[in-house]
């Protein structure tokens, strides 16, 4: 295992850092119902000649066990998988179960030695027992810990417009930006290093130069994992030069064995390329990083990487359930509970008639369709990871065999019980939800814009984690994960929902809208804010759930389905709060496929429509001015004084190019004209496009924009402007008006 080790105090810049290595060993667990099986297996020659040593130790089985039992512990020379798979398929599968196999060593080394990434640590060599770390006032609990700035740059490769690039065309451009001693990524830029006018060899020996010079801790890309780096390692390779941006100045970097998978997550396919990791540097990849993407930025990767004892590198492209998972994995391993390679916990069995009350979900209250004035909006504070913390839910806790007659929790409608013993969940979560609160309160205490923004990225980073909790319950590939216990936090859930809405109209409220942990309410007379202080308090008190009172809608629309005006749709609206704050849901301008130039002029009309106090007063006189910003933007339109930058639409693909069959569509004719090019798109990669002749032939409706260039300045008038128009009457047709393709203006009387 090799560390590179941040010294707390240097004199010379060149030694900011030290690097050290421990003789470690990898290992993994093998149960079996018999003993002798697993004494007959360390006789076996070819396991022998895998491994350096054994021994067999206590530990629990399964997260379910009460008591542990003896396994054996084999400790490996290389990777798992080979060795692992080889012991599990012995006698048709039926003598071993294999723990704790794809664990990265990383994680292994960081639960065993109760150590975390960015940690201070005073660390000695002991020659019997390896590398000693001893904590310096750092834990993962802590808030306040203070982190060494960090050299960054950023690596841009350079090339024509219009082209798609591939490994054959030479590089003739590169840019490395350099940021200054600052913890943000987009601020503070000292210099721009513009490396061309050179032969390609001599670019490639420049970078690696100024890389060496610069000394930077982490290296940013665009698209470093699918294309700057391995087109680097193509170029160097035939350049016949040794590509070594690493700190380890001895290893060059090497193309990936694969080029990625995509992968299916919560209704949606995402595409994973192989990893470009370098050596005594962090690489970040600013399209492979979920962090980065989600604006949690570096202080985010921190907070994550500390709190779940995940390497850098990893953290900044693992999924935010990956780090939930590696958070569980560390409490486990405190247990001493072994990880399931391939997880065996199955669902407790139901009749029909439990079943049809399990399986049922969150509670989901209608809107009342169309406008709504001193609405006042409600949201319990993170309820379902809450849930799991307060009634200690967790796979095996849920109709456990040690309470049964446990009166202090039982589950809702179900009839559940639920253990006494803390479950392994509920201990995950203490931490996040602690520090997440704990920073949220910091970031109202301080007056410090830089400390703020600090907080706020760290509390957000963890709000991920809650987030992605409560799927992780019911995740059929979750380490730890059971479907009854999923089931279990949304009957609660239901419950808490539905009393709330009982207190609120005990208390003269009507409720208007609900959606699962969230609720709008307007008294039935008008009403004092102290009233909505109280109905908060009430809930609170009564529920034993805190709860966030949102603010007071000056007016708020809540919008139908498109398909058929009469049906409400549940997460579609939009509305001001009395302090001006704008709030959408489910328009246009909160879609990620909407392009710039349409958002743009939602986002305008929407601040138009906040300055109306109420409904009256924006159908008297804020509508004229929103007609004549639309007509300011369709003229922009015709003009073409738009940059086809603000017309990009944004695609998720959900499948490989060529598993389309409708060939009649916008999206496929970007994704066939890049195969012409060259480039063959996968499932989960992003597609963008602007649209050119919309009704036109197959190849000549869009331009993807990889074959942009700066001559590039058409598009298609009528189909942005359909779509502009489109988007304006989502914020008009509530008032009660509608504007046509004809630029018409038409009162809509009732159209709710």
């Amino acid at each position: 295992m090799i560390f590179w080790i941040r010294l707390k105090n240097f004199t010379d810049n060149k030694k900011r850092y030290i690097r050290i290595e421990e003789k470690w060993q990898n290992y993994f667990y093998i149960a079996s119902d018999n003993i002798s099986k697993l004494e007959q297996l360390v006789q076996n020659d070819e396991i022998l000649s895998s491994i350096s040593s054994y021994e067999f130790v206590k530990r629990s089985e399964t997260i379910t066990d009460t008591k542990k039992s003896t396994v054996l512990k084999l400790c490996i020379f290389g990777k798992n998988l080979k060795l692992a798979n080889t012991i599990e398929k012995m006698n048709g599968y039926q003598d071993f179960r294999l723990y704790n196999v794809d664990l990265i060593p990383e994680q292994k080394y960081f639960f065993d030695h109760d150590i975390f990434p960015l940690g201070l640590f005073e660390v000695t060599d002991d020659d019997n027992s390896g590398l000693l770390w001893k904590s310096k006032s750092d834990s993962v609990g802590f808030t306040d810990y203070h982190l060494p700035y960090f050299k960054k740059i950023h690596i841009k490769l350079n090339f024509p417009k219009g082209k798609i690039i591939k490994s054959t065309d030479e590089l003739n451009s590169i840019s490395i930006v350099q940021y200054n001693y600052s913890n943000s990524i987009n601020k503070n830029k000292i210099h721009i290093i513009d490396l061309s006018d050179k032969s390609e060899k001599k670019l490639l020996k420049e970078l690696i130069k100024i890389v060496h010079d610069i000394d930077p801790d982490f290296i940013f890309t665009e698209d470093g994992d699918s294309f700057t780096f391995p087109y680097l390692i193509h170029r160097a390779e035939i350049n016949k030069i040794d590509l070594c941006l690493s700190r380890d100045n001895d290893i060059s970097l090497t193309k990936p064995e694969r080029k990625g998978n995509s992968f299916f997550s919560y209704g949606r396919t995402y595409f994973k390329p192989s990893t470009i990791k370098l050596f005594g540097r962090i690489h970040i990849d600013k399209s492979n990083t979920f962090t980065i993407r989600t604006g949690s930025d570096l202080e985010g990767l921190f907070e994550i990487s500390r709190l779940c004892r995940i390497p850098l590198h990893e953290g900044s492209r693992a999924s935010i359930g990956r780090c939930l998972t590696s958070l569980h994995l560390y409490n486990a391993t405190k247990r001493e509970l072994l990880i399931p390679w391939k997880p065996t916990l199955f669902e407790h069995p139901k009749n029909m008639i439990e079943l049809f009350l399990a399986d049922r979900g969150g509670l989901i209250l209608e809107p009342e369709i169309g406008l709504h004035e001193k609405i006042a909006e409600f949201d319990f504070v993170s309820l379902y990871p809450n849930i799991m913390l307060k009634r200690n839910v967790s796979a095996e806790t849920i109709l456990c065999d040690c309470c049964f007659d446990n009166p202090k929790f039982r589950v809702p409608e179900l009839n559940y019980h639920i253990c006494n013993k803390k479950g392994l969940i509920p201990e995950a979560l203490e931490i996040v939800l602690d520090k997440r609160l704990r920073y949220k309160n910091l970031k109202n205490k301080t007056s410090d814009p830089v400390l703020q923004d600090i907080y706020d990225k760290r509390q957000s980073a963890l709000k991920w984690i809650l987030v992605t909790s409560f799927g992780y319950l019911g995740f059929s590939n979750a380490k730890f994960g059971r479907i009854d216990a999923h089931i279990a936090v949304c009957a609660f859930a239901r419950d808490i929902l539905s009393h709330t809405m009982h207190i609120a109209e005990d208390m003269n409220f009507d409720v208007l809208h609900g959606i699962v942990d969230s609720i709008w309410v307007k008294k039935k007379n008008n009403t004092a804010k102290d009233d909505y202080f109280k109905l908060k308090e009430t809930i609170k008190k009564e529920t034993d759930f805190d709860i966030s009172f949102e603010g007071v809608y000056k007016w708020i629309a809540f919008l139908p389905s498109e398909i058929n005006t009469h049906l409400p749709v549940l997460n579609r609206y939009f509305g001001v709060f009395e302090d001006g704050t704008i709030k959408t849901r489910g328009i246009e301008t909160r879609r990620h496929d909407t392009p710039p130039f349409l958002v743009q002029c939602q986002n305008e009309i929407l601040e138009l429509l906040a300055k109306g106090n109420s409904i009256k007063d924006i159908k008297h006189d804020k509508l004229s001015l929103i007609i004549k910003k639309i007509k300011k933007y369709l003229s922009l339109l015709k003009y073409r004084k738009i940059d086809t930058e603000n017309l990009i639409f944004t695609k998720l693909l959900s499948k490989d190019y060529n598993q389309y069959n409708n060939r009649n569509t916008v999206e496929n004719s970007a994704i066939k004209q890049l195969e012409l090019n060259g480039e063959y798109v996968k499932a989960g990669q992003v597609l963008q496009y602007i649209i050119i002749d919309y009704n036109g032939p197959l190849l000549k409706r869009v331009v993807p924009i990889q074959l942009l260039n700066n001559k590039t300045n058409y598009y298609d008038i009528k189909k942005y402007s359909e779509l502009l128009i489109d988007s304006c009457n989502t914020l008009l047709k509530p008032f009660g008006i509608i504007f046509d393709q004809n630029q018409s203006v038409w009162r809509l009387d009732n159209y709710y």
